[in-house]
């Protein structure tokens, strides 16, 4: 998600705008177009910037947090996140140290081969195959499927400003 600036709006205010929302404030009102124009300009970009951290990354993460570890098999990684309802798993290696992710992105993917897959690419490829594409991965494991270095944030990180693939 984007938020886009006051300048940036698709829809953006005319004076004639203002001019007609100055006339429906009962009272008297001492200001002039211009000057409000620049008083709404300073406070939506104000009321974005308090938007864009509002929200922190420990707010919003599973808890207690759920991983796998590299040699863990895949159904078992899948079952992990289908049981927690997550869509996403750090995977860490033997020493405890993370290794990397695993995404439902990175299961479909794997399925399909395509990079610029969505879910409904996948059930497509599964009727025109007659079957369950998922069906070659039970061998696999989580370091066979799983995206590598791993992105880390802070808990402190704004969600607005965690990587796109984490937000979308």
């Amino acid at each position: 998600m984007k938020i886009s600036s006051f300048n940036e709006c698709a829809l953006p205010m005319t004076d004639e705008d203002i001019v007609e929302a100055m006339k429906k404030i009962p009272g008297y009102l001492d200001i002039t177009p211009s000057d409000f124009m620049e008083v709404y300009r300073v406070a939506f970009d104000h009321a974005l910037s308090r938007l864009r951290t509002a929200v922190r990354a420990e707010e919003i993460m599973t808890r207690p947090v759920i991983f796998v570890h590299e040699h863990s098999p895949l159904p078992k990684v899948v079952k992990t996140m289908a049981g927690h309802g997550i869509s996403g798993v750090p995977v860490l290696k033997v020493d405890q140290t993370l290794s990397g992710v695993i995404s439902e992105k990175d299961v479909l993917r794997r399925m399909t081969g395509d990079k610029t897959l969505s879910f409904m690419r996948v059930v497509l490829l599964c009727f025109e195959n007659s079957g369950c594409m998922a069906r070659d991965l039970k061998k696999l494991t989580a370091a066979d499927i799983m995206t590598s270095p791993p992105v880390t944030v802070t808990g402190q990180t704004p969600v607005l400003k965690l990587p796109i693939s984490w937000t979308g």
